[in-house]
């Protein structure tokens, strides 16, 4: 989230067009950063074709499952390469959005 909002913070001042070497120095000033991360961050800003989304925060969120549903969500996030955290959030928003168009159907 804080390196979006960074790397936002040098897409803004690079389309003011204030020179690379400023944006640079008030990144440094800004967040405490080394020259050459905010030199990164405007690397980074130049190589995108508008703001980054930036992602909204996480809260820990503990349930309790069986075993057997805890093992098959960990072989799944591993064959995809995700944290189980995005497989279980990307399960919860889609089964959300089918509650929500079934009783938006309902009540239509």
């Amino acid at each position: 989230m804080e390196l979006a909002k960074r790397i936002n913070q040098a897409y803004a001042l690079l389309k003011k067009e204030q020179p690379p070497s400023q944006v640079i120095a008030h990144l440094m000033k800004q967040y405490g950063v080394s020259q050459i991360q905010a030199y990164r961050y405007v690397q980074q800003a130049k190589e995108i074709n508008g703001k980054l989304a930036i992602p909204e925060a996480s809260v820990v969120f503990t349930v309790k499952i069986p075993p057997s549903l805890s093992s098959r969500i960990r072989k799944f996030a591993n064959s995809q390469r995700m944290t189980i955290s995005k497989v279980v959030s990307a399960a919860l928003e889609e089964f959300l959005a089918k509650k929500d168009h079934v009783q938006k159907r309902e009540t239509s």
